[in-house]
């Protein structure tokens, strides 16, 4: 292999994009790759026992840090069992570089069954991608790695692909990867004038926020006191302005108070669930700050649409607003607060044991949701302290992903990472805990056992009568002797009281670490969380 090929691109490319962790499954179609990435002593490989975990796991590294992270898996079967990753890092708003093999060139559209053929994967790529970039002639490959990492680290925060023919890896190939080119939108002035003359009127306004919101957190907090709005998020911009902040409203309160708001703020999401299920009217004045052009206006019924970064927009809002000594809303969101404790207090269990996990974790540790009952309760009761400390796949809702996720998150941030997962969700990916132990990374997995589906049960009996149940039951190995048999630390608990001092000892654990925790059927949250409309048409 010459010393200057499209291998050495690649790997030069997570140089300088500053990746020092590949999760990564070898196969046939990389083996030139791989051979290259044998001296690259700075980048180190973390081997996974299954595609889909690796491109979590690198979900996982992206959500915690805020910056880029990468896994390399074979082409066809592989590229297509990382894709359920991808997906959940594309709604999850991941920076991933997706480095995926391709067959030969010369084999490439023919659809003659070479090994790991799969039709236009390039085309497959693209629908949960930003970008799907394939380098086909080494001439082309400096230019190509040099825009995939431009890509990666500029504007919405999501995958791309970079395929390489097996073929390919190894020739010669001349070029310099550069530092990343970085490149976001900036705030208009027009825009920042409009908001700032709406939001100075406002009589009621409200603050949404989303993932996109995660490095403005202090402007966020500013522009929230100084215009004495109450702020709420649906799942993904926890802790951006911190639950226990006197302005915080959790969301279901923040329905209650949805009529009455004059001026709503978006600011790095999509606010999907008021636009498209609580509703809008002509009394209603929207203004939305994205750094995705498609999500400003998505609708086309904003007043205002900012394309810029968060921070730099609401730096720019605060400065044009200036000091407007409004009355505190502090006493009001209080009260709309206790009502909503009153409201959910038979929320028993998932209040108990959301409170268990805030008591035995520190103040930095991040939290991984599964689909699952606990991760659901998390959106409501859980006290969310900082951005980044609670990971989601947000729309995707990829149920298993959990505990690949709180895996990759561990093997990059210096902070304990728990993994909430359900007995479901769990056997999806329990065989990445051999990742964890091979590789000692020190993730903490609570897995919460009911024995179904939980959710699915619950919402059969719901809808079609108790008796109607059907594909939701679950017959589960002994998770003690599972762990066991992968060399992991386990605990089995069976309430919010035991479950604090077993995941205290988890994390005190020095390597990854189980804790089981047997629960009954819990009651309904749904009630609280996916509400009917309460304010004219539904924007979608």
């Amino acid at each position: 292999m010459s010393e200057s090929s499209i291998a050495h691109l690649v790997i030069d490319g997570l140089r300088r994009s500053e990746i020092d962790t590949l999760f990564c499954l070898p196969g046939v179609q990389n083996d030139d790759f791989f051979n290259a990435l044998v001296d690259a002593r700075d980048i180190t490989p973390i081997v996974t026992r299954h595609e889909q975990g690796a491109a979590y796991m690198a979900m996982g590294a992206a959500q915690v840090t805020g910056r880029p992270s990468a896994f390399c898996v074979v082409p066809g079967p592989g590229a297509l069992n990382a894709t359920a990753g991808l997906t959940s890092a594309y709604w999850g708003y991941a920076r991933v570089l997706a480095v995926i093999g391709q067959i030969a060139t010369t084999m490439q559209g023919r659809d003659i069954g070479t090994l790991h053929d799969l039709n236009d994967q390039t085309s497959v790529l693209r629908q949960v991608t930003k970008e799907a970039i394939a380098i086909a002639e080494p001439a082309d490959g400096a230019a190509l790695v040099q825009r995939a990492i431009d890509s990666l680290h500029s504007g919405v925060p999501r995958p791309v692909s970079l395929e390489v023919p097996v073929d390919v890896w190894a020739r010669p190939a001349d070029g310099i990867i550069e530092t990343p080119t970085v490149t976001h939108p900036r705030p208009v002035e027009a825009g920042i004038e409009q908001a700032a003359r709406l939001l100075s009127e406002a009589r009621r306004p409200l603050i949404i926020v989303g993932s996109g919101a995660y490095d403005a957190s202090a402007s966020v907090i500013e522009l929230a006191e100084l215009l004495q709005a109450a702020v709420t998020t649906r799942r993904q911009g926890h802790g951006v302005v911190p639950t226990a902040h006197p302005q915080f409203l959790p969301l279901t309160a923040a329905y209650h108070l949805w009529p009455e708001v004059d001026v709503v703020l978006g600011i790095g999401t999509r606010m999907e669930w008021p636009l498209n299920i609580w509703g809008v009217d002509d009394n209603l004045s929207l203004i939305q700050i994205n750094i995705d052009p498609d999500e400003v206006d998505r609708h086309g019924i904003a007043a205002v649409a900012i394309n810029a970064d968060a921070d730099d927009a609401c730096r720019a809002l605060i400065e044009t607003i200036g000091p407007i000594g409004r009355p505190s809303v502090a006493a009001d969101v209080a009260a709309r607060r206790a009502d909503f404790d009153r409201y959910t207090a038979h929320l028993v269990p998932q209040r108990s044991y959301t409170a268990a996990i805030r008591q035995a974790v520190p103040d930095d540790c991040v939290l991984v949701e599964d689909v699952t009952q606990i991760g659901f309760a998390c959106h409501l009761f859980y006290d969310h302290l900082a951005p980044r400390t609670f990971l989601t796949s947000g729309a995707a809702g990829t149920l298993g992903a959990g505990t690949a996720v709180a895996i990759g998150a561990s093997a990059v941030a210096d902070v304990p990472v728990v993994g909430i997962v359900g007995d479901g969700g769990f056997m999806f990916t329990a065989t990445e805990l051999a990742t964890a132990v091979q590789h000692n990374i020190p993730c903490n997995i609570v897995l919460f056992n009911d024995g179904a589906f939980g959710n699915v049960r619950r919402i059969q009996q719901t809808r079609f009568g108790h008796d109607r149940t059907i594909a939701s039951k679950l017959v589960n190995p002994d998770f003690q002797k599972l762990a066991d048999s992968f060399g992991l630390r386990s605990w089995r608990v069976d309430s919010p009281a035991s479950l604090a001092p077993a995941l205290t000892e988890a994390i005190d654990h020095d390597g990854p670490s189980l804790v089981e925790v047997t629960v009954d059927e819990m009651p309904d949250p749904w009630p609280f969380m996916r509400l009917p409309a309460n304010r004219g048409p539904l924007a979608g």
